[in-house]
């Protein structure tokens, strides 16, 4: 029975000796625990800072550092969405496709502003639709949307190599928080883009 339990014990000496070993080597590799005591700073005169750029929460330190701050991460910017119009089920003609026809008075008070300053901005136009229809059905639908605003800036007078070539998203944006097969999502929106 001695004889038995000793290679019991062994193995069991071993496998704790293993276990420790497991847990104390991703500690001496720098990995492990978010510990907040666990600090660097980068050149002298910088802020405190655990080792994955997050702030060192502890109050206790080095005195005279300025207070730590974290680079927030630039998100690429997007064009400024500045009119929208919101059209019929299926339809795509102006004026008389467009939901609201104060839009139309919108629409035009903003081609006005846009020909009367003297430095120019290109316009991107761009068509949706709701989610009503096929993939393809809705990608051409947003087209001849976003077509028909295009060649509508041009009538107003507003120079076409100002105008970006009209782009559709068919039904693949929708309105987060919105009915997908409302008015709202059928709608051409224009963005400023640099030129």
């Amino acid at each position: 029975m001695r004889k038995a339990n000793k290679p019991l014990r062994a193995m069991g000496y071993v496998a704790l000796v293993a276990l420790t070993f497991a847990l104390a080597t991703p500690l001496a590799l720098g990995y492990g625990s978010t510990d907040e005591n666990l600090w660097s700073t980068g050149t002298d005169g910088t802020a405190w800072t655990t080792r994955y750029s997050g702030c060192w929460k502890s109050t206790a330190g080095p005195a005279g550092l300025a207070p730590c701050a974290v680079q927030e991460k630039k998100q690429e910017k997007k064009p400024d969405k500045v009119v929208e119009l919101n059209f019929n089920l299926n339809q795509y003609v102006i004026p008389d496709s467009i939901a609201d026809l104060s839009q139309v008075a919108e629409m035009d008070e903003y081609i006005d502003q846009l020909k009367a300053t003297p430095d120019r901005e290109r316009i991107l136009i761009v068509g949706h639709t709701s989610a009503d229809g096929s993939d393809a059905y809705n990608l051409d639908l947003g087209q001849k949307r976003a077509d028909a605003v295009r060649n509508y800036f041009i009538d107003q007078g507003y120079p076409e190599e100002y105008l970006a070539p009209a782009e559709s998203k068919g039904e693949y944006e929708l309105l987060p928080g919105v009915d997908p097969y409302s008015v709202a999502q059928r709608r051409v929106e224009f963005h400023k883009t640099k030129l």
